[in-house]
């Protein structure tokens, strides 16, 4: 699929040098960037997602692992008579353990909600420090896009499966924006964001390849690689625009920051499946 051979790009500070340093005029670089923007567009216009089979998916994963645990459903059915609703209602119980998908979909919450706050930051920033017209359109496009993951995750948790942290990432998300449009402009936050979404398409894959080797979850699929073709987008488009401004990419400081950036973005998805 399109999608999957997309999701397997990465484009390291290594590889965008090279991207950079091939890119000698600014009608090519034109050309590529509203090539990718258009490809972007028209396939984000014709997914649909059907939440409650994808619901469904992640509760029947849910009940296989506790049909294998001597304290799961399989005990319980051994003794009881446990129907397919008591055990969608045993899923649901805030009290109930969570699966491996319930917590990447916390995961994915947490990292979505951050993403949004990211943009919130940016613009805030942007209202101390003006920057381009481009630069806000950037940060408008891609909050929205955000806002979009974020809603589609939160409609796939049930309650008590949230991470307790999300203050706390709505903060961090703040922060990462606001400081660097506020230091470097929108350099800084193009450098960021790239960093950012590395780690994310990533992030997505890691949840992907499992699927696909399981042949499990086709709708849950569908939702996991539609994020992650926004996101190589989000990731490509950063340093696209890196190319329109010019912007010079030897400062000493890209390097390490975004190396901070993606490890403390690592960090943050792993508290998100534990508490």
């Amino acid at each position: 699929m399109i999608i999957s051979r997309r999701c397997n790009v990465t484009l390291t500070s290594a590889t965008s040098s090279t991207f950079l340093a091939r890119a000698t005029t600014s009608s090519r670089i034109h050309q590529v960037f509203m090539k990718t923007q258009n490809r972007h567009h028209q396939f984000a216009t014709a997914v649909s997602f059907d939440y409650a089979k994808i619901r469904q998916e992640i509760c029947q994963e849910w009940m296989k692992q506790q049909g294998k645990s001597p304290q799961g459903l399989a005990t319980t059915g051994r003794y009881y008579c446990f129907t397919l609703e008591d055990a969608q209602r045993a899923y649901k119980d805030p009290q109930a353990s969570w699966h491996r998908l319930d917590r990447e979909m916390s995961s994915n919450v947490a990292g979505e909600t951050g993403a949004v706050y990211i943009y919130k930051g940016a613009l805030a920033a942007m209202s101390i420090r003006p920057v381009s017209a481009d630069a806000y359109d950037f940060c408008h496009e891609h909050q929205a896009t955000e806002q979009s993951h974020l809603d589609i995750f939160s409609n796939l948790l049930v309650d008590g499966k949230y991470t307790k942290l999300l203050p706390f990432w709505r903060v961090a998300g703040w922060t990462l924006g606001f400081i660097p449009a506020l230091v470097g402009g929108s350099k800084a936050l193009y450098v960021t964001v790239e960093a950012v979404e590395t780690f994310v398409e990533q992030h997505f894959q890691e949840q992907i390849w499992p699927l696909e080797e399981s042949n499990s979850c086709p709708e849950l699929l569908k939702v996991l690689k539609h994020c992650c073709e926004d996101e190589v987008h989000h990731k490509e488009d950063a340093a696209k625009r890196l190319l329109l401004e010019n912007a010079d990419l030897t400062s000493w400081w890209i390097r390490p920051w975004a190396l901070i950036v993606k490890q403390g973005s690592s960090l943050a998805a792993e508290l998100a499946r534990r508490i």
